[in-house]
């Protein structure tokens, strides 16, 4: 896409047109598509039909969906696409748009689910609950709701699509969303089921009692900062406890830790190109002023005890701590060089002791969590290169004391159950990205915002192992962190 639109002033008319809209779709992935779509609606009785035959049609005749139907709405489509663009994070569309992030973050609020401008609250809501769950969870959810509803739409029998499942509980009154009246209580019954939800259902709890609940939609101007006030002290505390806002930790030092598995005993063949990946973990952290320690092919007993001591061998005077583990793995663990199972649990525990309480640990996986690999049916060509950190098939004691387990915050190149993907020359496909992304952002964006780039990225990448096309989503294993950070460069660009 290719806009030429100077639009720091935010002249809505001069951002967006048809032509534009356009433009911006064929930027946009089917699900973004949909996700858009579901958060500009403005009115949610009945729409379900509509939207499934913008539906249809885009998908055997490639025709336009949001553009077809903000055809049909008022002018006002214009600042909710810009606005539902912001929720999703979409930075490269917003970017070619020659927009700034930073004002459009001030005018809609996009990381604070309980609060918005022209999008429904409970559909910003609901939208969050779709991009918590990976596949298997969705899966479950509609499983469980498809459970209480006899007569599910058959027309749903094999998509995917959250959203267009939501529209459809709508429509049978499963839940209600309206401007006077929301409902949630069967469906929150099933979504307390699932951990990663627990702040989503305290927000839509909050919407069905009429509690806390911060509307701003035609109030707030993109510099008015003085209208932030209409909000109470009371919701303000419960904005910033449960969306990070103004808790953006600055980090002056930091250490990183990489542990560097290549060689193994018998079993699991050498880990070709994870040199790759140490030497761009290095120079990564070292840009932003980290103390960087590599350590090389340990076994079990080593491993532990490395990280049991980091405290006592690398003291605790810095703010973040970065572990990345570069290892063969198994469902729920990774694999020492002699080939002995570690569990993440006892990873985490071991490395949540009192003395590293109030600093940042962020530990890094690149590791297998299973033998299925992930399947792409997008034909796209590959390479003998790629492998995996594990075997691919196609066919210690808590602490009395919790508190050492704050601020603590586990990424994993894949999820569980799958095989995570590596270049036998270039590195793995995950380390690569986090190191990619916090190179070109790292110091513009923070933390929390740079993992869902870095994850948003690695679902695009596909490839070729043994014949078949193969795919990997990555994931947030733990997120105890009491709030955001920000890294901050500290070697100059040459």
């Amino acid at each position: 896409m290719s806009l030429s639109v100077d639009a720091s002033a935010l002249d809505i008319d001069t951002v967006l047109n048809i032509d534009i809209l356009r433009q911006i779709e064929d930027d946009l992935d089917i699900d973004e598509k949909i996700s858009i779509l579901f958060l500009i609606i403005e009115d949610y009785a009945n729409i379900f039909r509509d939207v499934f035959k913008l539906f249809e049609k885009a998908t055997k005749e490639n025709t336009y969906i949001i553009t077809d139907y903000v055809k049909q709405q008022s002018e006002k489509w214009k600042d909710r696409v810009l606005e539902a663009l912001c929720i999703l994070n979409n930075r490269e569309v917003i970017k070619k748009l020659r927009l700034r992030f930073s004002e459009l973050d001030l005018q809609y609020f996009p990381k604070i689910k309980l609060c918005s401008k022209n999008i429904s609250n409970i559909a910003k809501c609901l939208y969050a609950v779709c991009e918590s769950l990976d596949e298997v969870d969705q899966k479950l959810l509609l499983k469980l709701v498809k459970s209480e509803n006899a007569n599910y739409e058959h027309l749903l029998d094999n998509i995917d699509y959250l959203e267009l499942h939501m529209l459809y509980w709508m429509e049978i009154e499963y839940i209600t969303v309206s401007n006077d009246q929301h409902n949630m209580k069967k469906l929150l019954k099933h979504l307390k089921k699932f951990e990663n939800l627990k702040t989503i259902c305290m927000d839509l709890e909050k919407f069905g009692n009429h509690l806390h609940v911060v509307d701003t939609r035609g109030t707030l101007g993109i510099n008015d900062k003085s209208n932030l006030q209409l909000i109470s002290l009371e919701e303000t505390s419960y904005i910033e406890k449960h969306c990070y806002i103004k808790k953006i930790r600055p980090i002056n030092s930091g250490l990183c830790v990489i542990i560097n598995q290549m060689y193994f005993s018998e079993e699991y063949e050498a880990r070709f190109g994870t040199n790759a990946d140490c030497i761009n973990l290095s120079e990564t952290f070292q840009a932003f002023g980290f103390k960087v320690y590599l350590l090389e092919n340990l076994k079990k007993t080593e491993m532990l005890e490395k990280i049991k001591n980091i405290p006592s061998e690398h003291g605790i005077n810095y703010d973040c701590l970065f572990l990345c583990i570069l290892s063969h793995g198994y469902e729920g663990g990774i694999i020492t060089s002699d080939e002995k199972e570690v569990p993440l649990e006892v990873i985490e525990r071991t490395l949540c002791c009192m003395e590293l309480r109030n600093i940042m640990k962020i530990v890094i996986i690149q590791a297998c969590q299973g033998k299925v690999c992930g399947r792409a049916f997008v034909p796209k060509r590959g390479n003998n290169y790629l492998t995996a950190d594990g075997i691919c098939d196609f066919s210690i004691p808590a602490s009395d004391d919790i508190r050492q387990y704050e601020n603590f915050f586990m990424f994993m190149s894949t999820i569980q159950g799958f095989v995570s993907i590596r270049h036998k020359e270039e590195g793995s496909w995950f380390i690569q990205e986090v190191c990619k992304i916090l190179k070109t952002y790292g110091s513009q964006l923070t933390f929390l915002e740079c993992v869902r780039e870095i994850m948003t990225s690695i679902r695009k990448k596909q490839g070729i192992i043994g014949g078949s096309q193969v795919a990997q989503l990555s994931e947030i294993r733990q997120d105890r962190l009491d709030s955001d950070f920000q890294l901050k460069n500290k070697v100059e660009k040459i």
